[in-house]
């Protein structure tokens, strides 16, 4: 299990991936991560993953703020949150998740990146969670 976090504040410009710089906790070693990267490379070969991403976001200027979870660059649809920014600098909640499967012949890379048309910020201490669960 890896649990990730990042100190400060980011502005994402669309298709940019977050950053994280703070490791929480790592139990095991289905996962790894090059600590200020926003990549996370998974181990298993056929392993099955839990997914877990939450933090504040919004958009730079009023507008939608949109983010997911990526696997291997593309992004998980099931995973898009999408906060509707009112002032610039209003930040909201959103939590997403879900289960991804690894093949036979590579583990794959998780990224949270900016999947919308907008710049967002994406506040400090973000969480994404990801566990072998098969």
């Amino acid at each position: 299990m890896l649990v990730l976090s990042n100190s400060i504040d980011q502005t994402l410009n669309p298709g940019q991936s977050a950053t994280f710089d703070i490791e929480v906790l790592h139990t095991g070693s289905g996962e790894c991560h090059r600590p200020g990267s926003g990549a996370v490379g998974l181990k298993s070969k056929q392993g099955v993953y839990r997914l877990v991403f939450s933090g504040n976001i919004g958009a730079v200027a009023p507008g939608e703020a949109q983010i997911a979870i990526q696997y291997d660059g593309s992004p998980l649809l099931e995973t898009t949150a999408i906060s509707q920014t009112a002032a610039a600098g209003d930040l909201n909640n959103v939590c997403t998740g879900t289960l991804v499967g690894t093949c036979c012949c590579d583990g794959g890379v998780v990224t949270v990146a900016n999947t919308g048309t907008a710049q967002i910020t994406l506040g400090a201490h973000p969480r994404l969670e990801i566990k072998r669960v098969a």
